[in-house]
């Protein structure tokens, strides 16, 4: 049985076919695929700054789906986000979707960060959200400090400059004109000592060289030097050891025994009796070597056999 249509049916039919081709090519240009099999998900975030609904979410750098919308909770003064991904993609419930910057510009994109959990997020449930502050928002959050010391060295420095204006008074200010007047002078001053000291280079020269040959010879006396110190090093060492104490002990008792007239040093030195037998021992011995020599025959016999 064939089926005739009208006119009218015809443009009817023909009118639904191209809104929906229409509709078809918008959901495809927002990035919707209505013929894939999609979960859904849920996030919120207490600010969205830069992202926009049919924006691309990626897993990895890999577009793995949209953002179907976002709408704020006047209940929670948050916004949810719903989001559609690829049903291939299973997500752990560790997941987390987190708001990056993908240039210097500050353009926003949703990414998810995997978990490690071995149970799947299903469908319709909520994962858990962060923020990357972003290359821009950390380069400010650094910058900040760093604007508020130099302001407070700008304002020091002006502190400063202000005080120095207030010391420099006409007066101060004569008084350095003076000063470097002052050290003007005695650099040139120094220029000429430098200038006598360049003219008298040569006696300068003869001076160092005889340096130079009196520390060499000091250094080749320094070994005989040396030797000499050793050497009196040696006797210290020698004294010290030594029994000195009891040296000039017995040296003390010799002489107490040498005044001691009762000794027999003593009776030597201090009696007459003892001299004067010496002396006429010596007279005596004196007489007999005279007359030895005087008269030999008398003394000495010689035998002939």
């Amino acid at each position: 049985m064939k089926i005739k249509l009208t006119r009218e049916q015809k443009t009817g039919l023909f009118a639904i076919i191209i809104l929906f081709s229409i509709y078809l090519v918008i959901n495809y240009l927002k990035g919707k695929d209505l013929f894939s099999n999609r979960n859904t998900y849920y996030t919120v975030f207490y600010d969205i700054d830069g992202l926009t609904a049919t924006g691309p979410i990626y897993l990895r750098g890999l577009k793995v789906g949209t953002i179907e919308s976002i709408n704020y909770s006047h209940t929670t003064d948050k916004f949810v986000v719903m989001l559609k991904v690829g049903g291939k993609y299973n997500l752990p419930k560790n997941s987390v979707a987190e708001i990056y910057s993908t240039d210097l510009l500050g353009s926003k994109a949703l990414r998810i960060n995997m978990g490690d959990k071995s149970e799947i997020l299903k469908n319709r449930d909520t994962l858990a959200s962060a923020t990357d502050p972003g290359l821009i928002n950390m380069l400010a959050e650094q910058l900040i400090p760093i604007k508020e010391s130099i302001s407070g060295l700008i304002e020091t420095m002006n502190t400063t400059l202000l005080n120095v204006n207030e010391i420099l008074s006409p007066k101060a200010r004569q008084d350095l004109a003076e000063s470097l007047e002052s050290l003007s002078k005695t650099l040139k001053g120094a220029e000429g000592v430098v200038s006598n000291i360049d003219k008298s280079g040569p006696e300068i020269t003869s001076i160092i060289a005889n340096l130079n040959q009196l520390t060499l010879e000091l250094g080749s006396s320094s070994k005989k030097l040396n030797m000499g110190l050793d050497n009196v090093v040696q006797i210290t060492d020698s004294l010290k050891s030594a029994d000195l104490t009891g040296t000039i002990t017995s040296l003390k008792g010799v002489l107490e025994q040498i005044k001691n007239p009762d000794g027999t040093i003593g009776k030597l030195l201090y009696t007459d009796s003892v001299h004067t037998s010496i002396d006429r021992l010596i007279r005596d011995l004196d007489t007999l070597v005279k007359n030895i020599t005087e008269n030999p025959k008398k003394y000495i016999k010689i035998s002939v056999f």
